[in-house]
């Protein structure tokens, strides 16, 4: 995608000093696009879609401000301003789609209608036309003139079709809510192939992950751990007793099959009860039929929250008796507060943060230099509770050394400990 269009565009700094006032034009690239002034001589300035940090429209002038805190405007476009608008966003979506991990999986289909997305208290956030986009393991939500956003499917809480008013309410786990309307003759299906891609969700979990770790148990009680460990998510001590109680011990042992690791994380397992302790399994994409797996301990009285990815799982291979295990610690309050209120929230951050990155830890606590020239690097400074969760970074524990590991513990836990209390 390459178009121009003839505008004029102002460049300020962040005292709103005027520093460039031009004629010229706007050329819309597939990663941004270029400001330049007229004459050939002038090369102008190319503003990478990845460089913006806020970005939108008002009085027939479209702004943005830069992670450098340029300011720019882009106006004067007459007629033309609503094209200009749709291109730019057109461009700008496709990029937040790939920068942000959007996509899930391969395109399935695609529909047009309206949605609104409301926050936990009710509050309208947004709403609008736009294209919907069904990947395999999200929804992507396409506007025509703002920013595109998802909904991973794995932190769908709750989901119904209303077959008389022809729309869709989806609850997600924070509480948000979406509705999608008004998608005509293509209700049906966009019913028919939502219905499909949140079942075969399930079906990959249990029959690609949990029938494999778990073959002894009964296929109805698999299916009630793939509802709650949708993608991998965290499932608490305490729920998979609810389940079956013997599936609790079975995947406790399937989690801490390294009797060093157990005996070193034990000053921490002591302190977290079975509603603090947390287990997650999840096909590894990366080896063929072997598995994620990976534990979360909450501890509100130290104001903690720390996971440990352990090494891939696979029938037949051998352990590594060298193996250390990385732990990672943050706080669930940076202020002030009672952290047990919070605990929800952080154990939510964590489980978003790493199902939507497929696991990969560095984004969730490395310093933004290192991820400078990552597929992280928008990520860590766009999506929300990455944001959060890598703020809350307290630090980790890789020594398989018992005392140097308890040693470390109680540092963070000094660490993590609120200023005012």
């Amino acid at each position: 995608m390459e178009v121009s269009y003839n505008v004029r565009y102002l460049k300020s700094n962040f005292a709103n000093k005027v520093l460039i006032d031009k004629e010229g034009e706007v050329v819309i690239y597939g990663k941004g696009f270029r400001l330049k002034g007229k004459g050939a001589q002038d090369k102008g300035e190319l503003i990478n879609f990845s460089d913006i940090k806020e970005f939108y429209f008002k009085d027939n002038k479209i702004l943005f401000i830069t992670f450098n805190k340029e300011k720019y405007s882009i106006c004067d476009s007459g007629t033309i301003f609503d094209q200009i608008l749709v291109d730019i966003y057109k461009a700008r979506n496709e990029f937040l789609m790939d920068a942000l991990f959007m996509k899930g999986g391969k395109l399935r289909a695609e529909y047009e209608g309206d949605y609104q997305k409301l926050s936990k208290f009710g509050k309208l956030i947004s709403k609008g036309s736009a294209k919907f986009r069904l990947y395999e393991r999200s929804l992507v939500i396409v506007p025509e003139t703002s920013d595109a956003f998802s909904l991973h499917y794995d932190f769908v809480n709750y989901h119904e079709f209303d077959e008389m008013d022809y729309n869709l309410k989806v609850v997600m786990d924070d509480g948000t809510t979406l509705f999608f309307s008004k998608l005509g003759n293509d209700f049906e299906f966009f019913q028919e192939k939502m219905n499909e891609l949140l079942g075969g969700m399930y079906e990959m979990l249990i029959n690609d992950v949990l029938k494999k770790a778990f073959p002894e148990f009964h296929a109805a009680t698999l299916l009630k751990l793939g509802y709650k460990m949708k993608g991998g998510k965290a499932v608490s001590l305490k729920d998979l007793q609810k389940m079956d109680k013997d599936l609790a011990v079975a995947v406790d042992k399937f989690i801490f099959e390294d009797e060093k690791f157990i005996e070193n994380i034990k000053p921490l397992r002591e302190l977290a009860t079975e509603h603090e302790i947390f287990y997650g399994i999840a096909k590894d994409d990366a080896v063929k039929d072997s598995f994620i797996r990976w534990v979360m301990f909450a501890v509100p009285s130290k104001n903690i929250v720390a996971f440990s990815i352990l090494p891939r799982w696979k029938e037949g291979w051998a352990k590594d008796q060298h193996q250390q295990y990385e732990m990672y610690f943050f706080k669930i309050i940076m202020e002030q507060g009672n952290p047990a209120e919070k605990t929800e929230d952080k154990v939510r951050e964590v489980d978003e943060a790493l199902v939507t990155l497929n696991f990969i830890k560095d984004p969730c606590y490395k310093d933004k230099r290192d991820l400078r020239h990552s597929p992280y690097q928008y990520a860590v400074r766009k999506l929300p509770f990455l944001r959060i969760l890598r703020k809350s970074y307290v630090g980790k524990i890789s020594t398989s050394d018992k005392n140097e590991w308890k040693t470390q513990l109680e540092e963070l836990f000094k660490n993590a400990i609120l200023q005012s209390a």
